[in-house]
């Protein structure tokens, strides 16, 4: 299950549990529209009990709409080191944007980096 928001120049993503291909499009769709209509973007991921989505269905919608990726300038991804592993697995072949990772009791810090 996905949560999406939207705060500003920041979209907040949190992943729990099974993600499915639908909610996978959802949130590439939602940063794509983001990037597209801003110049400093930012993203704030949370994963809890993340299973992930499948890896084809996430690359292949971020690798053919990325086209504006370096307006995406921070990413905040809070989680367990295997679940940041993860997700930057998929991210980092389609950004150059600056990812920083926290735990879980770190989370206000996440919010108040990606947002600074």
């Amino acid at each position: 299950m996905i949560t999406l928001k939207q705060k500003n120049k920041t979209l907040y993503l949190a992943a729990q549990g099974k993600v499915s291909k639908t909610e996978c499009q959802e949130f590439c769709n939602a940063l794509m529209k983001q990037i597209d209509s801003l110049t400093d973007v930012r993203c704030y991921v949370e994963m809890i009990n993340w299973d992930d989505c499948e890896q084809e269905t996430f690359s292949q919608n971020v690798h053919l709409n990325l086209q504006n990726e370096r307006h995406l300038k921070k990413v905040a991804i809070v989680g367990d080191p295997k679940q940041q592993e993860e997700f930057t697995r998929f991210l980092m072949p389609f950004t150059k944007a600056y990812i920083k990772y926290f735990d879980w009791e770190d989370s206000i810090s996440a919010k108040e980096w990606v947002e600074s």
